[in-house]
């Protein structure tokens, strides 16, 4: 494990609960958020939410200024979310009561670009067979994995003028084993 990530893991599990604060109100946002988009949007929960990932960019950097969120949206609906470190996120243990398949990871790179890195395509290819979408979140920018669109990877990106700036990256289909 790195050290930023042992200093990170060190100052949450101490005794000291001053920050309970700022995970409930983390929570309280995003699960506030995820209510909204299930009234709106109702069984679509595996497509893009705006308002889902405006709460979740806002947390990453306002409630924990520089800290990776991730969110995970199972099959039944249910709502998993973590707090990691400046590069890393994960679950320090799987998700209580998480059911399959993934219907969208979601995380941020709160530096501000959204890409997915090497350990991102690893954990895709990990659950590709359980997970429909994933999204990295940036500054005004996000990316998403579509396995039910053939593996798909588009980038959009909203320029200074407002505009959306969309690039598909790669698309490829999966080769069916006989």
């Amino acid at each position: 494990m790195g050290k930023i990530k042992d200093r990170f893991f060190d100052e949450i599990n101490s005794d000291d609960d001053s920050d309970y604060e700022y995970y409930q109100s983390a929570d309280n946002v995003i699960r506030g958020a995820w209510d909204i988009c299930m009234e709106h949007y109702g069984q679509m929960s595996n497509t893009h939410h705006p308002e889902l990932n405006e709460a979740i960019w806002d947390c990453s950097t306002m409630l924990f200024p520089g800290l990776e969120i991730q969110v995970v949206i199972d099959g039944a609906d249910n709502l998993h979310w973590s707090v990691g470190s400046p590069g890393y996120v994960d679950f320090p243990a799987p998700p209580f009561g998480m059911k399959l398949p993934i219907k969208c990871w979601i995380h941020t790179h709160p530096f501000g670009a959204a890409y997915f890195s090497g350990t991102d395509w690893g954990t895709i290819d990990t659950w590709r067979i359980y997970m429909q979408r994933a999204e990295v979140l940036g500054n005004m920018e996000w990316g998403v994995w579509d396995g039910e669109a053939g593996h798909q990877y588009t980038h959009i990106k909203v320029t200074e003028d407002s505009n959306l700036l969309l690039t598909k990256i790669g698309t490829y289909e999966m080769e069916e084993e006989e």
